[in-house]
């Protein structure tokens, strides 16, 4: 029965996390919006990457904060008006970034996320941010479960990881970027 629960929570909350835009997936055209996200995904990154050396794919808020800059940088894309798009999304780099991205950096950093959004099929990425999502919320309700919940994720990254070449490109675009800020 507490199995049959966890799996029926684990779709709902993913029908629901897909639904609602938890991971700040809606359909905004708007360039500083997609810039802000993918600037604070960016800080989470970071901040993370400065404490263990590496992005750590077994940690939950880093697939999620992976998801959420994989969905902010969607619409580098396909813009029509690419020099305003591009301009709100520097822009929105820098605040959501909460000045990590400096006026300096955000041309380059803005330039390598199209890059690889261009280059690469992220959807995996994005999946995998999802299931961390619904993971992390379920882990939270049902407290004995998080560590199953934990490794579950973990494994699930881990296969994608060793299976696609969006995470490995990713990873790459990040280290260009993590070197970009310098010793913030």
């Amino acid at each position: 029965m507490r199995k049959c629960f966890s799996i029926f929570a684990v779709i709902a909350l993913c029908v629901l996390t897909a639904s609602c835009g938890v991971l700040g997936m809606g359909g905004s055209n708007s360039g500083s919006a997609n810039g802000q996200q993918s600037g604070a995904a960016l800080k989470s990154l970071y901040s993370q990457y400065k404490s263990d050396g590496k992005v750590d794919l077994a940690n939950l808020n880093n697939v999620i904060s992976m998801a959420q800059l994989v969905n902010g940088i969607q619409g580098l894309k396909n813009v029509d008006d690419k020099s305003k798009f591009y301009g709100d999304f520097a822009a929105g780099l820098i605040l959501g970034s909460n000045n990590l991205v400096t006026q300096q950096t955000s041309n380059p950093v803005t330039s390598t996320l199209q890059t690889l959004v261009k280059g690469t099929d992220l959807t995996a990425i994005a999946a995998a941010g999802l299931t961390a999502a619904a993971q992390s919320q379920q882990a939270q309700q049902v407290q004995q479960t998080a560590t199953t919940a934990s490794n579950n994720v973990a494994n699930t990254v881990q296969a994608i990881s060793e299976t696609t070449a969006g995470v490995t490109n990713t990873l790459s675009s990040l280290a260009t970027i993590f070197s970009m800020f310098g010793g913030n």
